[in-house]
């Protein structure tokens, strides 16, 4: 009986709960570990980015605003200049324009009633004039040439505002970009927001370390059925399967599990039905030979020519066995070596249609052959074809009932070779016609063994149809027993 097992659920024998909890505990911390210290690097990066990008912004934020400030400078300062019809900016006072930049923080000249002069009469006070503040360190009065006036002088941060009267330039107004922040709001605005998106990354890396463990328990869980499923295989129990309640990678791997545990069953029963049956080839002809030979000790049977053929006859049939079953191993293991040249595979068919013509005939079946009246060639194994050739003739012998009928026929087309061979009844199902090329398999126990071999000359058959890139298939003939198709490419080489 097969044993399925959901993913939570794990036989007591295969582990304790103590190994259990362990393994997954152990394997489920590693990947919460790895997420977070993937998580970590996202969110320290994500921290140090938007904190830089934050005092930028600021920074970005507050220059402009002064701009917004270095605009009304610009407009009052020609403002003045067109009621004094003056155009000369090196004539200006430096009283003059330290007022003109304190006043344009709160007023516009073009837009009041009160006249310019009022507001820059008032002498500029000595303690400004020695302590400016930051705007002003940061203001310029230029000429047309960029040569500094009144403040300091320019910089690759400089920005340069051009003033016109009368549609030319008379000079400009420069201002270097902050490099900081400077008023205690700007700076508490700029604390403030890396707090909070320092305590909100925060918040999101606790959240995700709390999903982190129902995710990891659900993708463990498929991982550690797969585990346990494993060890029940190592421990022999090939009849273990896996529920599959899912349809991503992790269900594919329970799918393949299912799989391997099925064909591993499969070639477990294979494997002890092959011992048997190896066990009964061998059995039948020694137990035939010592029989007789005890027989030929006791004096119940003669020493005589008779006797010494049986004798010769059972000593063929297990060397044809065993040297079968040694091919067989060969191939499987890769040593099964062929020669390949260039042969007549017409001649070939001729020759085992000569050595298989009086033993159809003993049997009373009629051998039919249509072969072409051109030599039909092809690159192989002489050998090789020849005992595909035998092996396929005499199972055909052996299990078509006489009186009955064996037809072959060997056509070419496309530089593919095709042989059919198709015989008389008895026929087999369908189910057992794709079991015919598997090893000591038959398709009713009764018949007899003993003349067609032990049920391993189909799978030579299909080895060596595959050895020459070929295929050999079976099916029902329409005269009543079974129809091989074999097929071979005239350019084949061997696998």
């Amino acid at each position: 009986m097969r044993r399925f097992f959901k993913y939570d659920y794990m036989p007591s024998n295969w582990m304790t709960s103590e190994e259990t909890l362990k393994h997954m505990l152990g394997f489920k911390l590693k990947l919460i570990l790895v997420a977070l210290l993937f998580g970590l690097f996202l969110v320290i990066g994500t921290i140090v980015t938007n904190h830089y990008m934050l005092k930028t912004s600021l920074i970005e934020y507050v220059d402009q605003r002064d701009q917004l400030h270095l605009e009304r400078i610009k407009k009052n300062l020609q403002h003045v200049l067109t009621q004094r019809g003056e155009s000369d900016l090196s004539q200006m006072d430096e009283v003059t324009w330290k007022n003109l930049v304190g006043i344009s923080s709160r007023v516009d000249f073009a837009e009041t009633m009160v006249p310019a002069e009022v507001f820059l009469f008032h002498p500029f006070s000595e303690f400004k004039r020695f302590h400016p503040d930051y705007t002003e360190q940061r203001l310029s009065l230029m000429s047309t040439e960029r040569q500094c006036i009144f403040g300091n002088e320019a910089s690759n941060r400089t920005l340069f505002l051009p003033i016109e009267l009368n549609n030319q330039k008379i000079g400009y107004i420069g201002y270097t970009h902050r490099e900081e922040l400077t008023e205690s709001l700007d700076i508490q605005l700029e604390q403030r927001q890396r707090e909070l998106i320092t305590y909100s990354v925060a918040f999101l890396v606790l959240i995700t370390g709390l999903l982190l463990l129902p995710i990891a328990h659900y993708f463990i869980h498929p991982i550690l059925a797969v585990t346990q499923g494993m060890r029940a295989l190592t421990a022999g129990r090939f009849d273990t399967r896996l529920k599959v309640n899912r349809r991503d990678e992790l269900g594919q791997l329970l799918q393949d599990f299912n799989h391997l545990s099925k064909s591993l069953e499969k070639n477990q029963q294979s494997r002890n039905q092959w011992i048997a049956d190896i066990s009964h080839e061998l059995r039948t002809p020694l137990t035939i030979i010592r029989g007789d030979i005890e027989a030929m000790k006791d004096g119940v049977r003669p020493l005589n020519q008779q006797t010494l053929d049986n004798l010769h006859s059972e000593v063929v049939h297990l060397n044809r066995l065993i040297d079968d079953l040694y091919q067989i191993a060969l191939n499987d293991v890769g040593g099964l070596r062929y020669q390949m040249q260039r042969v007549n595979f017409t001649g070939l068919v001729n020759s085992a249609l000569a050595n298989f013509r009086q033993q159809a005939d003993i049997k009373g079946l009629k051998l039919h052959a249509r072969l072409p009246e051109q030599d039909l060639f092809l690159l192989g194994d002489s050998d090789r074809l020849q005992q595909m050739l035998a092996n396929l003739l005499a199972n055909s012998i052996a299990y078509t009932d006489a009186p009955g009928e064996i037809h072959l026929t060997l056509t070419e087309n496309k530089k593919v070779l095709h042989l059919v061979l198709e015989d008389t009844a008895p026929s087999v199902s369908e189910e057992a016609m794709q079991h015919l090329f598997e090893r000591f398999y038959r398709a009713e126990g009764s018949r007899n063994r003993r003349f067609g071999g032990a049920g391993i000359g189909l799978a030579l058959v299909q080895q060596i149809a595959q050895a020459h890139q070929g295929e050999v298939t079976v099916s029902a003939s329409h005269i009543g027993g079974l129809k091989f198709t074999l097929t071979l490419p005239q350019e084949a080489y061997a696998s």
